[in-house]
């Protein structure tokens, strides 16, 4: 992975074999990032989306291995109990242009992934809710 700052932005350039979670996490903890939200295009491979089923409360996810073009990538940065949380959906294009897309939890780089971040400059929380089952971002007093 390769970023510039550009004022209170980031550019991120991630290489052949990087996931991009993980190359997102890491750059947030590097450089103190706590709330953000990004947006990015590339090419990918292995990857996993989910759905949330809100009536069974659970994620189902399903898995892909071929190679795909990352037509959109959007998410943001936040922290779960001081854990960064990397929340992230993808839009993917197989090689017969159709579209798949979901929550993603992993890709892994196959020619380039390109990524500006941009800080808010404060920290996103997120609380549990138990009546959903999903970690909302907590925006109170």
């Amino acid at each position: 992975m390769q970023y510039k700052r550009f004022g209170a932005a980031y550019v991120l350039r991630l290489e052949m074999g990087d996931e991009i979670i993980e190359s997102l996490r890491t750059l947030a903890e590097k450089e103190e990032i706590r709330g953000g939200f990004f947006y990015g295009l590339g090419a990918v491979k292995s990857v996993s989306l989910g759905y949330f089923d809100v009536e069974e409360k659970k994620y189902k996810e399903e898995s892909f291995k071929q190679e795909f073009e990352l037509a959109s990538l959007v998410g943001d940065v936040s922290l779960l109990d001081e854990k960064i949380i990397i929340h992230a959906h993808a839009t993917l294009a197989d090689q017969d242009f159709k579209a798949f897309a979901g929550h993603l939890s992993r890709a892994e780089v196959t020619a380039t992934v390109e990524i500006f971040l941009r800080p808010t400059g404060g920290v996103l929380n997120r609380k549990h809710d138990p009546s959903i089952g999903l970690n909302f971002l907590d925006l109170g007093e």
